[in-house]
């Protein structure tokens, strides 16, 4: 007879065959919705990056890291119910050799977490720094939490992939040797992650009222926080978890239920990361105009020269182009600088008759700079 991963609970008997798997479906389906919903979104925010500035900055570039971990944390989140090593089962319900490899796969996710949220931290982050560059202040202020945040989580890996000497001691391949103390290693992690989470969604908020924006944009702002917030919420509950289950000798039940709410955290916050960047590429999609301008009439341009007498149509452009001055957000940030062009079309002189061959068209380009 096969060994269990556990003695069961009084009154309980170890089975096999048919297991209780709400936990399994639910972390199947929790993975079936984070994964396409963060492709999209990621997708979404390269292609606004491609029409806004034809290159990636640097907050895009922490957000494709950020999701590339992300895919590795689902991933092995997936490996423990689709190859059966027990994810989501009650260890009783698990045989003993399974529940080595299901350990293996909880160290792969206890070490892909830290540089995941840091990765996908940083992209809110760098964001604001590009939205807010124009305060100093502000600016040092992120830039000093996230160096503090890149200690920490370096430390942290460090310490992980070292909780224990030998490593094959995690996950039970033997038991001669040393290892952290896992509970309060994972806990600590859990509190300072929770920490850096609420102070992501506080700091934009003392400069919020300084954006020259509608409502309607108040609003999508107020949404975007709201959304950090869940997230903050998923983080609170992970932590809950840890303080209440992190003994618990129920691993492959208890840790898969920790490791959704990781998901759930990590994939809003690439939501959130990807947000801001939307309302523009929807503009340059119905507006069919990249982003970088905005045209406020229609230059419509006639060429002369056919059998009959043409005159051609005059109407003038005016077209507003941003320049980067350390912010490329000036949508957001009063006091930015920007070039207005006026373009004349058409020609000025009287109507000629003929062939193409007396066709031409004038163009003057007016260019003016200005400081708010």
């Amino acid at each position: 007879m096969v060994e269990p991963g556990m003695e069961p609970p009084e009154g309980m008997e170890s089975n096999y065959d048919n297991p209780n798997r709400e936990m399994y479906y639910i972390c199947i389906a929790s993975n079936a919705i984070a994964i396409p919903v963060t492709t999209v979104f990621v997708g979404l925010r390269i292609w606004a990056r491609h029409r806004l500035s034809m290159k990636l900055e640097t907050d895009d570039i922490a957000c494709i890291v950020g999701y590339i971990g992300f895919m590795g944390y689902c991933a092995i989140c997936l490996l423990t119910p689709v190859l059966r090593y027990g994810g989501g089962l009650h260890q009783w319900d698990v045989p003993a050799p399974l529940v080595t490899k299901y350990n293996q796969t909880v160290y792969a996710t206890m070490v892909n977490y830290g540089p995941t949220v840091l990765a996908t931290k940083a992209a809110i982050l760098l964001f604001l720094v590009r939205v807010f560059a124009p305060y100093k202040s502000y600016v040092n202020g992120i830039y000093g939490f996230l160096g503090l945040m890149t200690v920490y989580y370096v430390v942290m890996l460090i310490l992980k992939c070292m909780i224990c000497r030998p490593i094959s001691m995690f996950w039970g391949a033997t038991t001669e040797g040393q290892c952290f103390n896992q509970r309060l290693l994972i806990l600590i992690d859990n509190v300072i992650s929770l920490i850096s989470d609420v102070v992501v969604l506080l700091l934009p908020c003392p400069l919020t009222k300084q954006l020259q924006v509608g409502r309607m944009a108040q609003v999508k702002i107020a949404a975007v926080f709201g959304i950090g917030g869940i997230a903050c919420i998923f983080s609170l509950v992970r932590l809950v978890f840890i303080i209440n289950d992190g003994q618990s000798v129920d691993q492959t039940y208890t840790f898969v239920k920790i490791n959704l709410t990781g998901i759930a955290e990590v994939g809003i916050g690439i939501v959130c990361a990807c947000l801001p960047l939307m309302p523009a590429l929807w503009k340059s999609i119905f507006h069919k105009e990249k982003p970088d301008y905005s045209s406020n009439a229609n230059s419509h341009f006639e060429m002369m020269g056919s059998k009959n007498s043409r005159t051609a149509t005059q109407r003038r452009d005016t077209v507003a182009y941003e320049i980067e001055n350390e912010s490329d957000e000036r949508n957001l940030i009063p006091g930015g600088p920007y070039v207005t062009t006026n373009i004349h079309g058409g020609d000025e002189s009287p109507p000629r008759e003929g062939g193409f061959g007396n066709s031409q068209i004038v163009r003057t380009v007016e260019v003016h700079q200005y400081r708010e």
